[in-house]
């Protein structure tokens, strides 16, 4: 147990400390154990739920207290290809409520096309924003994927155990790299 002071400092130490919060879905329940790890030195917060949908995410960020410098962005995945629109609202409410000093990080997604439709229209929407707002940074899963050879699961969305690490250090890398300037300049 801590003595008063200790804990007080203890206290100092961690707001001293960048806040991230992961808000995402089964690909961030997959890297929960990992990004500890991978964040040392973070403030870290997660909210991981199977089947979470973008809009979803978007309502749980609204209710925050505390606002985090960094947020990390695991959602899409579960959302209907064909409803771009809805994704991109969901993409621009999460940067309009993080505002210009904070950072978000999203990984874009890899997943079979459903109902005939593929998931390069949110890809591209993640893209498109990235490159309008200097605090966006997207996590290049695609890329990742492809270069690194992985291996998904049946369902083709879900990495092994090793894919959810290597997903971890990726999104570590954007958090780092988001919060060690000022997202707005």
């Amino acid at each position: 147990m801590l003595s008063g002071v200790a804990s007080q400092a203890a206290a100092r130490h961690d707001r001293a400390r960048p806040l991230v919060f992961v808000n995402g879905d089964s690909l961030a329940v997959g890297t929960e154990p990992y990004l500890p790890g991978d964040l040392h030195g973070f403030n870290l917060r997660q909210s991981a739920s199977i089947s979470r949908h973008a809009p979803q995410g978007v309502e749980l960020l609204r209710h925050l207290g505390k606002f985090p410098r960094v947020v990390v962005i695991s959602l899409g995945t579960n959302d209907d290809p064909h409803a771009v629109g809805t994704f991109r609202s969901a993409v621009r409410s999460t940067i309009h409520l993080a505002g210009r000093r904070r950072c978000v990080v999203w990984a874009n997604i890899v997943r079979p096309p459903v109902g005939g439709a593929s998931y390069a229209g949110y890809n591209h929407v993640l893209a498109q924003q990235n490159r309008r707002h200097r605090n966006m940074r997207v996590v290049k899963w695609t890329r990742i994927v492809r270069d690194h050879s992985l291996s998904l699961s049946a369902d083709g969305v879900h990495p092994t155990a090793d894919g959810y690490k290597i997903r971890a250090r990726a999104i570590a890398r954007e958090v780092k790299s988001c919060a060690g300037r000022r997202a707005g300049h």
